[in-house]
């Protein structure tokens, strides 16, 4: 568990701009919006970011990502993580492919794994929110709640409108009231 930790503290310090595959220029603008923009637009936006985030760099790797997706979503895992490991060895700067794979590991109680794919996804795209919000709870679940608060928090920046993320950061935010965040 220690080793988790200093990776994802390590990685709750990333919040510069995207890298890699995620240079698509339609992101930023969305990212600005769904930070200071109202509610009723997030859920578009966030759908239009993780649209773009999905569009792999081929076709081929498009397709092997969409079925891999399938085949985690019928419950077939290992052909998912075999389908995965191609879409990464394929397009190793290809962010969604790691953070599917992290979702899928972490399904198939391959918690370390998932970790290490999680924390590519951040190096290659520091704003993907929901990868942060996992990582938050994964943290919150091995007892590290000053860790988890703080990648909570970076979850927010890139989306504030994600409710159950601020509602876990409140909590933690009361239950560390009075110690040193």
């Amino acid at each position: 568990m220690r080793k988790l930790v200093c990776v994802v503290a390590g990685l709750a310090c990333l919040s510069g701009g995207a890298f890699a595959d995620q240079t698509d220029p339609r992101l930023d603008p969305l990212f600005e919006e769904l930070r200071v923009g109202d509610a009723l637009r997030a859920e578009e936006n966030i759908g239009r970011i993780i649209e773009i985030w999905a569009d792999a760099p081929s076709d081929t790797v498009d397709l092997l990502y969409a079925r891999a997706e399938a085949a985690a979503d019928n419950g077939a895992f290992d052909l998912s993580l075999t389908l995965l490991d191609h879409v990464v060895g394929l397009a190793p700067n290809f962010a969604q492919g790691y953070a599917l794979r992290g979702r899928v590991r972490l399904a198939a109680d391959d918690r370390p794994g998932a970790v290490q794919d999680f924390t590519r996804t951040l190096e290659l795209e520091p704003r993907h929110f929901e990868v942060r919000a996992t990582l938050a709870e994964l943290l919150l679940a091995g007892g590290e709640k000053r860790d988890a608060y703080e990648m909570f928090q970076k979850a927010l920046e890139w989306n504030p409108h994600d409710e159950n993320a601020r509602q876990r950061s409140r909590v933690l935010r009361r239950e560390l009231d009075g110690q040193e965040i």
